[in-house]
């Protein structure tokens, strides 16, 4: 009985020893690869949300390429005049018998930022925009308006 205490525990100190002979990561090398980690998305986060800004400028001119067809359908089907608002898309307008609307289109009410667009009757035409990202008048880069191809008093 002896000698199998005296083996377990000669097993026990050699067990110890090699996981005393075992090497991690020290507190250095796991800080120079968070370092490193740290230092590659300092350059590709810049370049995740460049693009999605422009994702959402993509999104909105689509959106509004959309609307300027329906708007188009509307003037065609409704002896040339424009709708007076751009609910006309998603509810039957009393205006214009041969329109017939679709509230699945819902989506097309706002900008990729959330907003509703803007939209007026001019004259002979109409104004669509979309006030950007930063949901103001005016601004620049991201934050500029965006207006219709289509539409008669727009900067673009």
């Amino acid at each position: 009985m002896f000698k199998t205490a005296h083996a377990q525990l000669q097993s026990l100190n050699t067990n110890r020893k090699q996981l005393q002979n075992q090497k991690g990561f020290s507190l250095g090398e796991i800080m120079i690869v968070l370092v490193i980690i740290g230092g590659i998305m300092a350059i590709i986060l810049p370049k995740i949300q460049d693009g999605q800004r422009k994702s959402n400028v993509n999104k909105t001119k689509m959106l509004m390429t959309e609307i300027t067809t329906k708007i188009n359908e509307y003037n065609s089907e409704c002896d040339n005049k424009y709708p007076a608002t751009l609910s006309f898309i998603i509810e039957d307008d009393s205006g214009c018998k041969n329109w017939s609307s679709n509230p699945k289109l819902k989506h097309l009410l706002k900008d990729a930022w959330g907003t509703d667009f803007q939209y007026s009757v001019a004259g002979n035409g109409y104004n669509l925009k979309s006030l950007g990202a930063d949901k103001k008048e005016g601004g620049t880069s991201y934050d500029k308006d965006l207006y219709s191809d289509e539409s008669v008093g727009g900067d673009e």
